[in-house]
């Protein structure tokens, strides 16, 4: 992954976080924060590009899911692959999935917490196997001999605690 396309990223995160912070009513659910977290990574990579068997595709998917021990076993919300290395037309070769490629430029995780979700602890371990399941593929690229520095983010959001610090945030200083 680039230095631009990390960036790229990074400030699509920003804002949407930023927009979450304003108006977290207009995220009602993680398909939603994976919608608007997309529409703004596609400004930057919707650049159709060749792959390796001739076809033509973008770097972002979504729902990706990836082999771990031989099974269709982990799923990553949204990556960014090199096209160069994606195969479309060879489903045979790929019956479960009807598509492949290499390795992953970046992987974006998405958690979302609704007002009435669980508890915190509950919360912050989902955050923790997305974290641990990231870390654990990091030497699995290397070990394959990826030629690429795989980028990892997550991207957590939290309405419970949105709606906690709002309410904190809105009582008058008397103790109202």
């Amino acid at each position: 992954m680039t230095e631009e396309d990390h960036a790229v990223v990074d400030r699509c995160i920003a804002e949407v976080v930023k927009r979450f912070r304003s108006s977290p009513n207009v995220f009602l659910t993680e398909d939603d924060v994976r919608v608007h977290l997309c529409g703004k990574l596609l400004s930057h990579f919707d650049t159709e590009e060749r792959t390796r068997d001739g076809d033509r595709s973008i770097s972002l998917h979504t729902e990706t899911r990836w082999y771990g021990d031989g099974t269709l076993k982990l799923r990553s919300d949204i990556v960014l692959i090199d096209v160069g290395t994606l195969d479309v037309l060879r489903h045979s070769q790929m019956p479960s999935k009807g598509y492949g490629f290499n390795f992953p430029k970046g992987i974006i995780e998405i958690k979302f917490r609704r007002p009435n979700g669980k508890s915190d602890r509950m919360w912050i371990s989902d955050i923790e196997q997305d974290i641990q399941k990231l870390e654990g593929l990091q030497p699995v690229f290397r070990d394959a001999g990826s030629p690429v520095q795989t980028s990892f983010w997550v991207l957590a959001l939290d309405k419970k605690r949105q709606y906690a610090s709002q309410s904190e945030q809105a009582a008058p200083s008397n103790g109202w």
